[in-house]
């Protein structure tokens, strides 16, 4: 008798549920970058399905339906992503030291995360990215020639006179934008045309 029982619960934890199977293959699926699962079902009392399961909802909240009742997983999937080292501010030029390349809870994130540092090369966050969180891929956005608030470096070209001064950006701008200038000594307010990277040109 002792070993017929044995031999049941031993089956019982060498394999999931029929139902927790399924889930896990559409949520394989779904989420191929995912190596590691955490699926815990909300009741105790599964029943081990005569017929097929469908998933109904996929996500940190799963449901796969059996017969005419809906039962429901708190699932956790980890795998390689990048997270910010730091909380980075909105507007803020992502650098290689912002960044890290570790396991994450991919379906937390709720969204596209990025999977290669190089990948937010010459960008900058859209909104804040908080430390050890993942990023995604909305969160970042290309960053401009000329950025709001950042220090550029002005020309003036005349007709017999070239001179190089600096001032503050008042807003993005790309190549060929006309935008407003601070100057950073005299505090005056022009306009030039964005002649470069961090660059704006005033022809005379």
């Amino acid at each position: 008798m002792l070993p017929g029982v044995l031999a049941m619960l031993l089956a019982s934890t060498d394999a999931p549920p029929a139902s927790e199977a399924a889930l896990r293959a559409r949520l394989t699926e779904r989420y191929p970058t995912v190596t590691r699962w955490d699926i815990k079902p909300f009741t105790t009392q599964m029943p081990e399905p005569a017929g097929d399961v469908k998933v109904v909802q996929l996500g940190a909240r799963s449901a796969v339906q059996i017969g005419r009742r809906v039962y429901w997983y708190s699932v956790a999937g980890f795998g390689p992503a990048v997270s910010a080292t730091h909380t980075v501010a909105p507007g803020q030029v992502i650098d290689a030291g912002d960044v890290q390349l570790a396991e994450g809870n991919i379906l937390a994130a709720n969204c596209d995360p990025v999977l290669d540092p190089a990948q937010l090369s010459g960008k900058r966050a859209k909104k804040t990215l908080r430390a050890d969180e993942i990023v995604c891929a909305k969160s970042v956005e290309p960053r401009p020639l000329v950025a709001r608030g950042e220090e550029i470096v002005v020309r003036y070209v005349g007709p017999n006179v070239s001179l190089t001064t600096n001032g503050v950006a008042q807003h993005d701008a790309g190549v060929g934008d006309s935008l407003l200038v601070l100057n950073s000594h005299s505090h005056d307010l022009f306009r030039a045309v964005v002649s470069g990277a961090r660059e704006v040109t005033i022809h005379e």
